[in-house]
């Protein structure tokens, strides 16, 4: 699994500059680099630390499109045992339902809570297709300055 680090960080920034280049500023999408995001990928998939899962089901002809991570919290006082901490998907791959078999796999229907950034509509409105609402606790997302939702499902 670490030798999926590169190709994970090649699409991990893919993602965020295709997905939320009108959420985050344009400064923010040009600095990110995936030879950086490759060395976080190889750490997490070394060593998985905290009991994180990360699952590569989002493979379109051997090629990785998606990612899921789950694990437990990483805030000090979550609404459930279980974080979903991350689920990406090229946008070319949006609609095809790889996202809907990559959330099924990783969550099932457990209680579990997210992050999500405000005014990401199309995120918004996948999550309370499973169950997620906001609870109307935010926080700030510290890289890039944008307002978090929490998102529950009990």
């Amino acid at each position: 699994m670490p030798d999926d680090a590169d190709e994970l960080g090649e699409v991990h920034v893919r993602v965020w500059r295709e997905a939320y280049q009108s959420l985050v500023s344009q400064e923010y999408l040009d600095q990110l680099d995936p030879r950086r995001s490759a060395e976080r990928w190889r750490v997490l998939l070394s060593e998985a630390p905290d009991g994180r899962q990360v699952r590569l089901l989002g493979l379109y002809e051997q090629e990785i499109v998606g990612f899921v991570m789950v694990g437990p919290p990483r805030d000090d006082d979550p609404p459930t045992p279980r974080e979903l901490q991350v689920i990406n998907v090229l946008p070319a791959h949006h609609g095809t339902g790889l996202a809907d078999r990559m959330l099924a796999d990783a969550l099932g229907d457990s209680p579990a809570y997210l992050w999500v950034m405000e005014g990401n509509e199309r995120a918004l409105a996948f999550y309370r297709r499973y169950g997620f609402a906001a609870d109307g606790v935010t926080t700030r997302h510290e890289s890039t300055g944008t307002t978090l939702l929490r998102m529950v499902r009990r």
